[in-house]
Protein backbone atom coordinates (compact mmCIF):
# COMPACT_ATOMS: atom_id res chain seq x y z
CA UNK A 1 0.00 0.00 0.00
CA UNK A 2 1.67 3.62 -1.19
CA UNK A 3 2.31 5.97 1.92
CA UNK A 4 -0.84 7.89 1.42
CA UNK A 5 -1.41 8.20 5.41
CA UNK A 6 -1.38 5.86 8.30
CA UNK A 7 -2.35 1.85 7.97
CA UNK A 8 -4.72 2.58 10.49
CA UNK A 9 -6.79 5.15 8.37
CA UNK A 10 -7.18 3.19 5.23
CA UNK A 11 -8.51 0.18 7.71
CA UNK A 12 -10.82 3.23 8.91
CA UNK A 13 -11.94 4.17 5.52
CA UNK A 14 -12.22 0.86 4.49
CA UNK A 15 -14.50 -0.36 7.17
CA UNK A 16 -16.88 2.65 6.85
CA UNK A 17 -17.07 2.41 2.96
CA UNK A 18 -18.00 -1.83 3.90
CA UNK A 19 -20.45 -0.51 6.21
CA UNK A 20 -22.02 1.64 3.25
CA UNK A 21 -22.14 -0.76 0.63
CA UNK A 22 -23.84 -3.17 3.76
CA UNK A 23 -26.69 -0.79 4.17
CA UNK A 24 -26.92 0.07 -0.02
CA UNK A 25 -29.23 -1.71 -2.16
CA UNK A 26 -27.91 -3.26 -5.13
CA UNK A 27 -24.53 -1.18 -6.81
CA UNK A 28 -22.77 1.78 -5.31
CA UNK A 29 -21.17 4.25 -7.47
CA UNK A 30 -17.25 5.51 -5.63
CA UNK A 31 -18.68 8.95 -6.27
CA UNK A 32 -21.65 8.40 -3.88
CA UNK A 33 -19.76 6.22 -1.64
CA UNK A 34 -16.94 9.51 -1.48
CA UNK A 35 -19.65 11.92 -1.15
CA UNK A 36 -21.18 9.80 2.31
CA UNK A 37 -17.88 9.07 4.17
CA UNK A 38 -16.82 12.89 2.93
CA UNK A 39 -13.39 11.39 1.44
CA UNK A 40 -12.00 12.69 -1.71
CA UNK A 41 -12.90 9.82 -4.24
CA UNK A 42 -9.05 9.08 -5.84
CA UNK A 43 -8.18 8.12 -2.19
CA UNK A 44 -11.25 5.96 -2.22
CA UNK A 45 -11.10 4.25 -5.03
CA UNK A 46 -7.27 3.30 -4.11
CA UNK A 47 -9.10 1.52 -0.96
CA UNK A 48 -11.91 -0.12 -2.96
CA UNK A 49 -9.65 -1.06 -5.13
CA UNK A 50 -7.94 -3.28 -2.11
CA UNK A 51 -11.48 -4.73 -0.81
CA UNK A 52 -11.62 -6.09 -4.40
CA UNK A 53 -8.43 -7.53 -4.76
CA UNK A 54 -9.31 -9.24 -1.36
CA UNK A 55 -12.42 -10.69 -2.51
CA UNK A 56 -14.32 -8.58 -0.46
CA UNK A 57 -16.62 -6.52 -2.74
CA UNK A 58 -16.99 -6.49 -6.55
CA UNK A 59 -16.85 -3.79 -8.98
CA UNK A 60 -18.47 -2.91 -12.03
CA UNK A 61 -17.40 -0.40 -14.35
CA UNK A 62 -19.25 1.62 -16.43
CA UNK A 63 -21.79 4.17 -16.35
CA UNK A 64 -24.13 2.34 -14.62
CA UNK A 65 -21.50 0.73 -12.57
CA UNK A 66 -20.89 0.64 -8.74
CA UNK A 67 -19.68 -1.81 -6.06
CA UNK A 68 -21.15 -4.41 -3.83
CA UNK A 69 -20.37 -6.90 -1.15
CA UNK A 70 -19.74 -10.27 -2.77
CA UNK A 71 -20.18 -11.68 1.49
CA UNK A 72 -23.23 -11.25 3.87
CA UNK A 73 -21.77 -8.74 6.18
CA UNK A 74 -22.16 -11.74 9.00
CA UNK A 75 -19.80 -13.69 7.25
CA UNK A 76 -17.38 -10.88 6.72
CA UNK A 77 -15.33 -9.93 9.32
CA UNK A 78 -12.74 -7.28 10.26
CA UNK A 79 -9.60 -9.11 10.11
CA UNK A 80 -10.48 -10.29 6.44
CA UNK A 81 -10.63 -6.20 6.02
CA UNK A 82 -7.67 -6.08 7.79
CA UNK A 83 -6.00 -8.96 5.73
CA UNK A 84 -6.74 -6.97 2.77
CA UNK A 85 -5.80 -3.26 3.47
CA UNK A 86 -2.29 -4.44 4.86
CA UNK A 87 0.76 -3.64 3.34
CA UNK A 88 2.94 -4.35 6.61
CA UNK A 89 2.13 -5.29 10.46
CA UNK A 90 0.69 -2.80 12.01
CA UNK A 91 1.14 1.09 11.11
CA UNK A 92 4.13 2.28 9.32
CA UNK A 93 6.68 2.43 11.85
CA UNK A 94 5.32 0.80 14.70
CA UNK A 95 8.13 -0.92 16.74
CA UNK A 96 10.51 -0.42 13.81
CA UNK A 97 14.13 -0.86 14.95
CA UNK A 98 15.53 -2.25 12.44
CA UNK A 99 18.05 0.44 11.93
CA UNK A 100 18.81 1.31 15.40
CA UNK A 101 22.37 0.54 16.21
CA UNK A 102 21.69 1.35 20.07
CA UNK A 103 19.93 -1.64 20.12
CA UNK A 104 21.95 -5.19 20.59
CA UNK A 105 20.80 -7.99 18.52
CA UNK A 106 18.72 -9.87 20.75
CA UNK A 107 16.42 -6.81 21.89
CA UNK A 108 15.53 -6.02 18.18
CA UNK A 109 14.50 -9.63 17.91
CA UNK A 110 12.82 -9.21 21.23
CA UNK A 111 10.91 -5.89 19.86
CA UNK A 112 10.07 -7.36 16.56
CA UNK A 113 8.54 -10.69 18.15
CA UNK A 114 6.25 -8.42 20.51
CA UNK A 115 5.48 -6.60 17.71
CA UNK A 116 4.13 -9.76 15.52
CA UNK A 117 2.51 -10.72 18.61
CA UNK A 118 0.86 -7.87 19.13
CA UNK A 119 -0.19 -7.70 15.34
CA UNK A 120 -1.19 -11.54 16.38
CA UNK A 121 -3.59 -10.53 19.02
CA UNK A 122 -5.12 -7.76 17.27
CA UNK A 123 -5.94 -10.08 14.56
CA UNK A 124 -7.30 -12.73 17.04
CA UNK A 125 -10.04 -9.96 18.23
CA UNK A 126 -11.02 -8.56 14.61
CA UNK A 127 -11.64 -12.15 14.34
CA UNK A 128 -14.40 -11.75 16.27
CA UNK A 129 -16.32 -9.02 15.07
CA UNK A 130 -18.46 -8.89 11.70
CA UNK A 131 -19.16 -5.83 9.33
CA UNK A 132 -22.80 -6.72 10.50
CA UNK A 133 -21.68 -6.08 14.10
CA UNK A 134 -21.12 -2.47 13.02
CA UNK A 135 -24.31 -1.99 11.24
CA UNK A 136 -26.92 0.25 12.97
CA UNK A 137 -29.41 -1.90 14.61
CA UNK A 138 -32.93 -0.93 12.67
CA UNK A 139 -36.31 -0.82 15.01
Amino acid sequence: MADYGSSTRWFGMALQALIVLADHDGLCPSGKLAEKLESQSAFLRKILTHLVKGGLIQAKEGRDGGYSLIKDPADLTLAEVYEAMKAEPFPKGFLDVATKECFAPPTRDALFELRDEMESWLVDGLKQKTIADLLVKKK
